[in-house]
């Protein structure tokens, strides 16, 4: 019988030693790429919602190259003169406004900011050119484009950057001619399209031309002042 101090003996007594897995790094790896994978899916999904449907606003942008856009305008009524950015070379394309909106037709003069940008709101679609630099031909084709149609209007706009700007709410196209593919594709898109804010809302109030009248005056604190009563003398 072996002796309990028998090396081998012990050496058989024993529990083999755990053996240490080495940390799985490719496993680990591979699961950060399908995370980043899946995480990058949603993203877009997120970020490209709608351009799908059609009927969506972000569809319309898709379609026209070089639109720009824009976000957040104001939407309050406001009387008298207000301040748009770039104003005196870029129409505006959307922002606080007159409580009239300018009526939907061919002018000839330029119109005020302050009625054409409630138009916008309401769904309409308005052309400008630069007198000075769009020709007689580009603006006969705009008239045609414009013409008797309820939610577009067209007006010279003295100083404009480019011969030819068109506008809808928040949405804005610059071109040199009227000739440019852009510009149907941009009334089609956007007459009473889906950036409209007032579903419903007519392009009917102002055909006067030249910029907007002045805020009413607050009546002066005398002028409200009721006259004092004066006593009549006794008989």
């Amino acid at each position: 019988m072996a002796s309990r101090k028998d090396p081998v003996s012990r050496a058989r007594g024993r529990k083999p030693a755990p053996v240490k897995k080495p940390f799985p790094v490719g496993f680990a790896v591979g699961v950060l790429a399908l995370v980043l994978f899946l995480g990058g899916i949603l993203a877009y999904a997120a970020t490209n919602q709608g351009i799908g449907d059609k009927s969506s606003l972000k569809y319309a942008q898709h379609q026209i190259s070089g639109l720009q856009s824009s976000s957040g305008l104001g939407r309050t009524h406001k009387d008298g003169p207000l301040t748009y950015p770039d104003s005196t070379t870029t129409p505006p394309d959307g922002g606080d406004h007159n409580a009239t909106p300018q009526s939907c037709q061919v002018y000839t003069a330029a119109v005020a900011n302050e009625h054409a940008v409630h138009s916008l709101e309401h769904g309409a679609v308005w052309v400008t050119y630069n007198p000075s630099t769009a020709s007689a031909k580009d603006v006969a084709k705009l008239k045609s484009l414009v013409d008797g149609n309820t939610y577009r209007l067209l007006s010279p706009y003295p100083g404009l950057k480019s011969p030819i700007s068109l506008q809808a709410w928040g949405e804005r196209l610059l071109v040199k001619s009227a000739s440019d593919s852009r510009v149907k594709k941009f009334l089609d898109l956007f007459t009473n399209g889906p950036q409209t804010l007032e579903v419903g809302g007519t392009c009917v109030g102002t055909t006067a031309t030249g910029p907007v009248a002045a805020a009413p005056t607050a009546p002066s604190a005398t002028a409200t002042l009721a006259p004092k009563a004066t006593a009549t003398p006794k008989k």
